[in-house]
């Protein structure tokens, strides 16, 4: 049996509730880890970078759509003011009055997200959604109310079938959080929306932005009054406790851009790494240098094309089994070995090795001089942030350890002879205090 087929069997007989897989089996963690490791290596494999933005927008413009509410609108029209000196990304509204999670279907949202994709490029896409959804779900033959257990499940897979599909398409997601309510009711139903898609968000790789902090007095409840972008006191929401005012607008704005704006320097700083796209797209971004041309030439002459930082490294004048001899003696890493040269021949090589290595993520360059003159160049890649943050994003947020510590505060079972394992041992019986 395959891995995959493992790893779809082990998932299926979870949702079953076996006995097996009850919480604290021991074989249950197991199958969940290497499923969740193997599900981050093949995800990670297919990504073309570690930032969650594209590096390589098509004409080297960012496509950023909102879609949203009534709210929607303003946060758009505040984006549009937070990014109105970057010629480098294109805010669109997308945003109806009507838009909502639980009208999803009727609206056609998945229709209209299927269209937008095939209309263009698209690279980002903000979801502000929420305030028309205070209505009840149909779950089965029957229908749940707001806020309850059943309806917050319902509505998050509403949520994670949007976030599917423009994640599938390489699309950054963002999810905005909807602001405290002047109403306790409807202040209620907020919470436990945001709390539904939260979840979703984060289970399937997308972000959530919390705004709520923003909105709030010094004892976080609810203020139509507070600081704006600059400083100044001013009034954020409209006399219904719901809608924002133009200040209040570009402050919700102003929590998407600090997230934006990080994760758009972290993708133009990937355009610098060396291999990190095509070499059209390097071309484009990052002309190449006369050195580093003509390294890049040499190492490829005769051999072929050859894949990963490793192809820097390779010499025409390699011999086949002193490589064979070097790799056995670099304790079987990748090494690449080359042949008697010259101290300055020595010098640019290392030079170029040493250009080469930037592509690794993380990469450790290790020189060794062996017999003969000979040098053996290995490069040790460990797994990346990216393998890690692809485990947590599979991992729902109500089964990580912090959660369940800190939110919902289970206690975790003591370890023996810890300062909290208070069992009571006697003649070399254990009994309980």
């Amino acid at each position: 049996m395959s891995l995959s087929e493992v790893c779809g069997s082990n998932d299926r007989t979870l949702k079953s509730g076996s006995g097996l897989h009850r919480p604290g089996s021991v074989l249950a963690s197991l199958l969940f880890l290497i499923c969740s490791i193997a599900g981050a290596y093949a995800q990670s494999n297919a990504l073309l970078s570690s930032s969650y933005i594209t590096p390589f927008p098509q004409s080297d413009r960012y496509q950023v759509r909102v879609i949203g509410d009534w709210l929607g609108a303003g946060l758009t029209s505040g984006l549009q003011d937070a990014f109105k000196s970057d010629v480098s990304i294109q805010i669109t509204d997308m945003s109806r009055s009507s838009n909502g999670l639980v009208r999803a279907a009727q609206i056609d949202l998945p229709g209209e997200i299927d269209r937008m994709l095939a209309g263009g490029p698209v690279h980002i896409v903000i979801f502000m959604l929420g305030v028309n959804d205070r209505a009840s779900l149909k779950v089965g033959a029957g229908r749940v109310q707001p806020v309850s257990a059943e309806w917050k499940e319902a509505y998050g897979k509403e949520a994670e079938k949007l976030i599917k599909k423009l994640r599938n398409a390489n699309v950054a997601v963002y999810w905005v959080g909807l602001p405290v309510m002047s109403n306790p009711g409807f202040n209620e139903f907020v919470a436990g929306a945001n709390d539904a898609v939260r979840q979703a968000v984060y289970i399937n790789g997308a972000k959530f932005i919390e705004t709520s902090a923003g909105f709030t007095d010094q004892l976080g409840a609810y203020s139509a009054w507070g600081t704006d972008i600059t400083g100044q006191t001013k009034r954020l929401r409209e006399g219904d406790g719901v809608g924002l005012t133009p200040a209040g607008s570009r402050k919700l704005a102003s929590y998407v851009e600090i997230a934006l704006r990080r994760d758009l320097a972290q993708a133009r700083a990937q355009r610098n790494i060396p291999l990190a796209g095509d070499e059209e797209e390097q071309a484009r971004v990052v002309p190449q240098s006369p050195r580093s041309s003509s390294a890049a030439k040499s190492a490829t002459a005769g051999q072929g094309k050859q894949e990963g930082p490793a192809s820097l490294l390779k010499r025409p004048d390699q011999a086949g089994s002193k490589a064979d001899a070097g790799a056995k003696a670099a304790g079987g890493f990748k090494t690449e070995v080359t042949a008697p040269a010259s101290a300055a021949q020595d010098t640019a090589r290392r030079e170029q090795a040493a250009f080469a290595g930037a592509g690794a993520q993380q990469g450790e360059l290790i020189l060794s001089d062996l017999d003969n003159g000979l040098t053996s160049i290995a490069v040790i890649s460990p797994v990346s942030d990216l393998s890690i943050r692809e485990i947590q994003r599979q991992t729902p947020l109500a089964d990580r350890l912090y959660f369940k510590v800190l939110s919902k505060g289970e206690a975790l079972p003591a370890k023996e002879g810890r300062a909290d394992d208070f069992r009571w041992r006697e003649n070399g019986a254990e009994q309980s205090q």
